[in-house]
């Protein structure tokens, strides 16, 4: 059977199967790599051989909603400011030769890349003007084929969004919704809750909570909460990023389990310029990509989740344990 479950912070619903055995091998999918065997990050990187990240923009002004010239229908929504392209497309990429996944990258390395995203989503952040317009930044670190990515050179790209995407959007209005009903930061709840419960528990450190949330819209679907609330991941200092630095790589490694899986890792933080400092809380979403959207997805919105996160954590849980010894 489907079990419905709601999320409390969106209040979007997902459908868990529950009648049925978990079966590991349903979800060893392996990363496939991109095509072909040219790295445009490696011919671009300087010739003395350092460990610098390098900020590659890969469009200014990425975000167009009509096209120059182009008629725009009545009908159509479109970005404030018309014809005005706004926003970029950005890629934080590591040293030549570096093309092993996240979870495997050097710490040094690792937390270099962090830093590098954080420092220039401030950048990005504090360049956006009129304050009255919204700017979303997007951090998004992918792993295989499936999951989209385009290179196999460790990277984190950046997207600077003239807007408030749908989800950020819901979020932060769930957010403040459940502050005005609980007095209370709905993630420090969560994870407070999760940490307690125990059964869909991943992970717990000094600084973050990982966990699989229950109504979990993908299998094996983790959020990575910071035990310290904070609104915006740019204000994180150096300490909180190396303390990201090892659960990430922690959590990451952990998919091992499932084989070598295609993976997106986004981060979730308040658009710039925006006070949320109450209300919302950044973390970062893990989505490993182990199946496609079927008709009832795509029917009707709803997320269909083969594997129950109970059983996705206890999986996870297991193989840290193991790998501990």
């Amino acid at each position: 059977m489907f079990e419905l479950r709601r999320d409390p912070v969106t209040g979007w619903w997902s459908a868990i199967v529950t009648d049925r055995n978990f079966e590991h091998a349903s979800f060893a999918v392996d990363a496939a790599p991109v095509e072909g065997t040219h790295c445009r990050h490696c011919d671009e990187a300087p010739a003395e051989d350092d460990d610098r990240i390098r900020r590659v923009t890969l469009r200014d002004h990425a975000f167009l909603a009509v096209a120059p010239g182009q008629e725009r229908p009545p009908q159509l929504e479109i970005l404030p400011d018309g014809d005005e392209a706004r926003g970029s497309w950005e890629i934080l990429v590591g040293p030549r030769d570096h093309h092993e996944r996240m979870a495997d990258a050097r710490p040094q390395l690792a937390e270099r890349l962090l830093r590098a995203a954080r420092d220039a989503m401030r950048d990005l952040g504090e360049a956006a003007a009129p304050p009255d317009r919204p700017l979303s930044i997007q951090a998004v670190q992918t792993h295989g084929r499936q999951a989209g990515s385009r290179t196999q050179h460790l990277n984190i790209e950046l997207y600077a969004i003239p807007q408030v995407p749908h989800r950020l959007a819901e979020e932060i209005g769930g957010a403040a919704r459940h502050m005005i009903n609980r007095r209370s930061c709905a993630w420090c709840a969560l994870s407070a809750a999760e940490e307690e419960r125990g059964d869909r528990l991943v992970l717990a450190d000094g600084r973050f909570v990982v966990f699989a949330p229950a109504a979990s819209r993908s299998p094996f679907e983790l959020w990575i909460v910071p035990r310290e609330h904070a609104a915006d991941f740019t204000a994180a200092d150096d300490d909180v990023i190396t303390a990201l630095r090892a659960t990430l790589q922690h959590t990451l490694g952990a998919l091992a389990v499932l084989g070598d899986p295609p993976y997106n890792l986004f981060l979730h933080t308040s658009p710039a310029g925006e006070r949320l400092d109450q209300t919302y809380h950044w973390h970062w979403e893990l989505h490993p990509r182990l199946r496609v959207s079927a008709g009832l997805e795509g029917a009707t919105a709803l997320a269909v989740n083969p594997a129950a996160p109970e059983f996705a954590a206890e999986v996870l849980r297991e193989h840290i344990q193991e790998s501990a010894q």
